[in-house]
This record gives structure tokens, C-alpha cells and sequence, in this order.
């Protein structure tokens, strides 16, 4: 029994947990994801147990939000293992009455998929229906969980991140998704599906779809823990440390809809900007063209009246943002071997991800770009240090080009490269504390700029940089790199 009073534990058995009716699953979580082979291990271990003889076995510990304000019990922990066994209840023929938690449409082909295969499973491995029910009611009546009951989300999940050793750790931006689907209060439900499957497909990015099992992209923790929050932080010429819960006011901004008008003068502009939005989306889009960050043109899912600074609107306008990003971020450090951007691809591929070639090597360090797997950074380039560098740099290029678009980018990723990697070759060693105000200066120049010419203070200062080369045990074995970073 926990002394704090706002946890309770407990030890309740699966029956009596799946009875909880007001038992739902937040919009923070992530899908039902299990594959097959979760379900078959859980299945396994309770066989295992009841053919011992075993009168108990404990599946492990759920976490439970006491969410007075749904009048519900949000499951913070134990999604998986908790729909796993709803979906082997539906083999028993009762009458009791179990919990009916709504779940995400990105869910139902699990679920569907899961539940053909525990079918299959029992009947491979119980038998007759009377074998299966007794199984099944092993599983209800023998098996139990620790029920944590927490009355502080925070704390509930602290502990989740602390005690969770099989799932993958909730990130913070997924409370984002929770607070924003709230205030599209004036959306459809299709609308606000809709920006949830757009958000969990950024969460599981395949960047090499011919290839099978190889490993999906979580995009959106990539872009909140750094092109979006830490370019937002240096651009006010603040140190930007780590993305945690505690950062996430960053990222909500004001609800302007028909029950939500603007509050405060200074709301105008982004209620302006809202309106046209709306009026270009659904008038002048066929007549009237606005300026593409890429030269050949931008895809459908780049919003071009977004920039990565401004003001967040909450609600639909916030996925639009995130979307837009997402869809930057791909093409600039993923699709690496496409041919949009591919001067700086080019460049980004042999300076900052595979540093491992010689001057002759150079043509065919280019085409090693078009291999699967290139957007991976090879030794050394995967160092800490150098990968604390390449983020700034990425992000550092990723408001430059939102800001000016292509043209902007093949003219200043040089110096860029030039004013973050010089701290390669200076220090021997490259902490984050170090990085974390590194690009201020250069954010503050490129937030400020009017035009292309404002931006020759970048090329100035990459001109007049200062270089004392100490480099022990020559880790930095480029000369070519070296050499540009040097003298440009």
C-alpha cells in the first residue's frame, strides 16, 4: 500500500480489472500496436502457468488516472495487455458484461488481426470449447495485475516513465495531440480522426517501404525535441535545453472559433492570418498562387501560411502546423535521395552523416546518398558530440528554408555549416550544455532578416571565424571537411 494519498495499489484480478466500466483509453495514448508475438508470449506465459498448477499468476501492473473531470479511469499504462485480453473474452460464451473502451480508428486492423490470431491460438494449443473456456477463465479468475490509482496525471506519469520497462516510454509532445483534439470543439468527428491518423502515421514513418520489418521513424519526437522546440527557443536568443512535459505550454496557443473570438489586441494578427487561411483554402487556391518554399513546388500537405516561430492557434490550425513540418522535415533529412533540395542533400549527406571519404571518393560519396538507409550518420559522424552539432545545423537550415525557401538554403548552408562544425575542430570535447546557446546569434540574424541580403552577416562572420585546431588522436580524419571548414 503506497503511503501517498494521492496513489492507490492494489492487487485485482483480470475480471475484476475488465469490469471497471468507466475504464477508457486517453487520446495521448498511442494505437493498439501489439504484434503477434506479443500476444502469443502473453498467451504462453499464462499456459505455462496453469499447466504448473500455479493457483495465481500476475501479468503485471496497470496504471489507472482517476480523471474526475471524464468521470473516468484513463489507462496509462496497460493499453496493450488490457485489449489483448478483452479481445480473448470474446472466445468465452458468458454473459458477464466486460468494459468498452473507445479506441483510435489506427487501431482496428490490430485489433482485428489479433483477435483471428488468438482464435487460431486456441485452437492450436486448448482444444474443445470446454478447454478453451476453462483457459479462458484461468486467464479472468487466476491471473491479476497491481492496479496503481493515481489522482495526479503528472505523477501517473512520472511513474509510468520510471517503472515501464516493456512498452516505449509516452512521449511529451502526445499530450499535445490529447489538448489540441479538445479545442477542435467546432470540428467534425471526421476532421478530428482525420488529424489523428495524420499525427500517428509522423509517428511511424517508414522511410523504406520496400523493405520489410525494417524500422519505422517517430518524425514527430525528432521535430519536437528539436527543429520545432529548440529553433523556437534559440530564435528568442534563449538556451534551449531538452523537450520535456514541463515545455509543453509551448506549444498551446489561444482557440479562435465562433465561441472563442480573440481576447486581446494582439490575437488580431493571428485571427487574420486564420480567416485567410480559410478564405485562400476555399476561394482563391485556384487563382491565385502563393510563394513554395521548394522550387518545384510544394505538396498538398505544406501549409504555406505557417512559419515555425509564430504564434500557436490551437485546434486544427496546430496539426496543419505540425503536418507542415513533418513534411519538411521528410524531404530535407530523410529523403535524402531524392532529387528536391539535392545540392544541399548532396552536401548534408557527406559533411554531416558519413564523413568516411577522400577527395577522389567524392562523386561516389554523392551517390552513396541514394542508398537505403543513408539518412543514418556513420562513424564518426554518430558521435555524441558531432550529433549534438548536426542538430543545431539541422535546425539552424530548417528555418532558413522555411523562412526563405530553396533559394535561401543553396545560398547559406555553407556558412551555416561552417559557424557550427568550426566547434569540431576547436574543442575537444562538445557538450550539450555548450550547444544549447551555440546558434542564438545566427537564429536571431535569420528571424530578423527582410531579404537575402540581410542574411551576408552569416557569410561575414563564416569569413572571419577564428580557428585554434585541437583535435586529439585525430578523431576528425577528413582533411577534405577540415579544410572547408577552415578556409571555406
Amino acid at each position: 500500500m503506497d503511503t501517498n494519498s494521492n496513489i492507490k495499489a492494489n492487487i485485482v484480478s483480470v475480471d475484476n480489472l475488465l469490469k471497471i466500466e468507466k475504464l477508457q483509453i486517453p487520446t495521448y495514448q498511442r494505437p493498439y500496436l501489439w504484434k503477434e508475438k506479443n500476444v502469443r508470449q502473453l498467451l504462453e506465459d499464462v499456459k505455462t502457468s496453469m499447466d504448473a498448477g500455479k493457483k495465481y499468476y500476475r501479468i503485471g501492473s496497470v496504471i489507472l488516472y482517476d480523471n474526475k473531470e471524464e468521470n473516468a479511469y484513463d489507462i496509462v499504462d496497460g493499453q496493450q495487455r488490457i485489449t489483448t485480453l478483452l479481445l480473448l473474452c470474446t472466445y468465452r460464451k458468458s454473459n458477464e458484461h466486460y468494459c468498452k473502451p473507445k479506441f483510435s480508428i489506427e487501431s482496428y486492423d490490430t485489433i482485428k488481426q489479433n483477435h483471428t490470431f488468438i482464435g487460431e491460438w486456441l485452437d492450436e494449443n486448448i482444444g474443445n470449447d470446454k478447454d478453451k473456456d476453462e483457459f479462458i477463465q484461468y486467464v479472468l479468475k487466476s491471473c491479476d495485475f497491481v492496479k496503481i490509482e493515481v489522482n495526479n496525471l503528472t505523477e501517473a506519469f512520472q511513474m509510468f516513465d520510471s517503472q515501464n520497462g516493456r512498452g516505449k516510454e509516452l512521449e511529451s509532445y502526445n499530450l499535445l495531440k490529447a489538448f489540441h483534439i479538445r479545442a477542435m470543439e467546432q470540428e467534425s468527428r471526421e476532421e478530428k480522426i482525420k488529424c489523428d491518423r495524420r499525427w500517428e502515421n509522423a509517428t511511424q514513418y517508414d522511410p523504406t517501404p520496400k523493405i520489410k520489418d525494417d524500422p519505422n521513424i517517430d518524425i514527430l519526437k525528432q521535430i519536437f525535441d528539436e527543429q520545432l522546440y529548440r529553433s523556437r527557443i534559440w530564435s528568442r536568443t534563449d538556451k534551449a535545453e531538452k523537450f520535456t512535459k514541463q515545455k509543453l505550454s509551448e506549444f498551446k496557443g489561444f482557440t479562435i472559433d465562433k465561441n472563442n473570438p480573440a481576447m486581446f489586441p494582439y490575437q488580431n494578427s493571428q485571427l487574420l492570418q486564420y480567416l485567410t487561411s480559410k478564405f485562400y483554402e476555399t476561394i482563391l487556391s485556384s487563382t491565385s498562387a502563393t510563394k513554395n518554399r521548394f522550387e518545384n513546388g510544394d505538396n498538398d500537405h505544406i501549409n504555406p501560411f505557417v512559419n515555425v516561430n509564430q504564434q500557436i492557434i490551437n485546434g486544427k490550425n496546430f496539426f496543419d502546423y505540425v503536418e507542415t513540418y513533418v513534411e519538411i522535415y521528410k524531404e530535407m533529412f530523410i529523403n535524402i535521395q531524392t532529387y528536391k533540395l539535392s545540392e544541399f542533400k548532396e552536401f548534408y549527406y557527406a559533411y554531416c552523416l558519413d564523413y568516411n571519404w577522400k577527395p577522389e571518393d567524392e562523386k561516389k560519396a554523392k551517390e552513396k546518398r541514394k542508398e537505403n538507409f543513408s539518412f543514418s550518420p556513420k562513424w564518426p559522424a554518430s558521435r555524441t558530440g558531432d550529433s549534438y552539432l548536426r542538430e543545431a545545423y539541422k535546425s539552424l537550415v530548417f528555418v532558413l528554408f522555411d523562412k526563405f525557401g530553396e533559394k535561401g538554403l543553396n545560398k547559406y548552408y555553407k556558412p551555416l555549416y561552417r559557424l557550427i562544425y568550426s566547434n569540431r575542430l576547436s574543442k575537444r570535447q562538445v557538450k550539450y550544455s555548450f550547444v544549447s546557446t551555440l546558434p542564438s546569434k545566427y537564429f536571431k540574424i535569420i528571424v530578423e532578416a527582410k531579404d537575402l541580403a540581410d542574411l551576408m552577416k552569416l557569410n561575414n562572420l563564416a569569413q572571419n571565424i577564428n580557428i585554434q585546431v585541437e583535435l586529439p588522436d585525430n578523431k576528425f580524419k577528413n582533411e577534405q571537411i577540415k579544410d572547408f571548414i577552415i578556409n571555406g
